[in-house]
């Protein structure tokens, strides 16, 4: 069973279900039952979100290869034209694509680290600031930044359909969603809520779902992306996207209550609240402090198995599509599809996973994580080998289990950490994950860069050796639990 101190924050299972519905008014009366709008889940909203964040990724680094192209180094706009990812690129182009992309690639390891510093210092208050002030004025803020920067690349697009811009205007479109939390804050804000509305019982579960709209909408993006920019254009592209963030916002406002109670919530001023340091020295003291047996260990363990991998994923995304381009001649289109491959062989693996080895095998926890683990080490080694396309679904198939490993570590976080802390452990986790990129972008980008002419696939011998300590680390929390099987949260990892 998993560790508490403290009842659930909102009430019984009947209270908040896995639908979190409302309880109507005292009163019961039908009318005024009928005013009030029902409360609904929130994994819509979150599957809305980053369905469209991701259906601008490859586009987003297409317009900013071709501007490179055509204004920094100065090429005509019918040499350029195949860095827009419609057509395949001639012999011509090859030629001075490793020009354009080393020096893209340095605006697109900028947007990374832009999007990744703020957030992850503004994430170390938002955990303790929700937990005085609720979580729904987090999700808005995120939302609302998304939605604006979705605006500003609209502009930009419409403003390139004149007259070519500098690439590096680009970069103002990351502001908005930098300066109201980001992805950080988002994903921080998530798993408060769902550790508010769920029981300790269900929280696993609730996790896995929240990930699973996630990487849905993950998948979802990535696969259309490529048709809808075939078929539209990159601008009415993105008025899509806005507009699909657009009913996200609208959702939440609506149907997504508060999911703390009311007589938890604090008054005050929140935005001189927001900013008290004390605030954070809570949290690193909540995450430092000794505890029983080897829990710290293992919490500060899971911790920095789930940044690796974070840190691995980040750096491989800020040059796979021009490795892709690269090395296989891929379009945005191609790429598309191979996201695609990716998302649904993840979830094919996750599901035979959970079912064939967790449910039937009765497998527990802690290897579960070891197996996620040994499939990202062997797909990452058979990525950084491939030379054939074919090769590069093959690193597919056999890191397919890889799906389970974000959710099977948070699991083991819920039980080795108090209820009352999960907040705060997860805004430390998601701040450290989110200034990876920091370390990831600089040095897969320099590595790509130094090797793109003659190996430009080198960069993922580095996520092999990350995934391999991961492995490492889990393989160590593994032992811990066999040594202490006997106390009750031990035997949680284990079962």
């Amino acid at each position: 069973m998993p560790r508490s101190d403290e009842d659930p924050i909102i009430g019984s299972d009947e209270e908040t279900l896995d639908t979190e519905v409302v309880a109507p008014p005292s009163n019961r009366t039908l009318s005024g039952w009928l005013k009030r709008p029902r409360s609904l889940i929130l994994e819509p909203a979150v599957f809305l979100v980053f369905f469209g964040r991701f259906l601008t990724d490859a586009v987003y680094q297409n317009q900013i290869l071709y501007q490179t192209c055509v204004t920094v180094l100065k090429y005509n706009a019918t040499e350029c034209e195949p860095f827009l990812g419609t057509n395949r690129a001639s012999d011509e182009v090859k030629r001075i694509e490793g020009q354009v992309q080393e020096y893209a690639s340095t605006i697109t390891m900028i947007s990374s680290m832009l999007e990744s510093t703020v957030p992850a210092i503004v994430s170390l208050f938002l955990g303790p600031w929700s937990d005085k002030f609720g979580r729904r004025p987090i999700l808005l803020s995120t939302f609302s930044g998304f939605f604006v920067s979705a605006i500003i690349l609209v502009v930009f697009t419409q403003i390139t359909t004149a007259t070519n811009i500098s690439p590096w205007w680009f970069l103002l479109s990351t502001v908005p969603s930098v300066f109201s939390g980001g992805t950080c804050a988002l994903i921080t804000i998530l798993y408060c809520h769902v550790s508010d509305v769920a029981t300790e019982e269900k929280r696993a579960m609730r996790m896995v779902t929240m990930e699973a709209a996630l990487g849905l909408g993950m998948m979802a993006g990535g696969v259309a992306s490529g048709y809808l920019y075939a078929a539209v254009g990159a601008s009415t592209l993105f008025i899509l996207v806005g507009s699909i963030i657009s009913i996200a916002l609208i959702y939440v406002y609506f149907f997504v209550p508060e999911s703390l109670k009311s007589e938890d919530l604090q008054t005050g001023s929140r935005i001189r609240e927001f900013f008290r340091l004390d605030l954070v020295k809570v949290l690193v003291k909540t995450c430092i402090r000794k505890r029983e047996n080897y829990d710290r260990a293992i919490i500060w363990f899971v911790m920095m198995s789930l940044t690796l991998c974070v840190f691995a994923m980040e750096g491989e995304n800020t040059v796979n599509y021009m490795f892709m381009r690269k090395q296989f001649d891929y379009t945005v289109q191609d790429y598309s599809v191979f996201n695609a491959a990716r998302f649904v062989i993840q979830v094919v693996g996750s599901t035979i996973a959970m079912i064939l080895l967790r449910r039937l095998l009765g497998l527990s926890t802690i290897m579960m994580t070891l197996l996620a683990f040994a499939c990202c080490v062997l797909e990452s080694t058979v990525r950084a080998t491939a030379v054939y396309r074919s090769e590069m679904y093959l690193a597919l198939i056999v890191g397919m289990m890889r799906g389970v490993m974000s959710p099977m570590c948070k699991a083991i976080l819920s039980h080795v950490t108090p209820s009352s802390e999960l907040g705060k452990i997860f805004s430390l986790t998601t701040s450290l994950q989110s200034i990876s990129p920091l370390g990831a972008a600089p040095l897969y980008t320099a590595v790509y860069q130094a090797t793109v002419n003659f190996y430009p696939g080198i960069f993922n011998f580095i996520s092999v050796g990350l995934y391999s300590l991961c492995y490492c680390m889990s393989a160590t929390v593994f032992g811990i639990q066999k040594s202490m099987g006997s106390n009750s949260v031990y035997q949680a990892i284990g079962s």
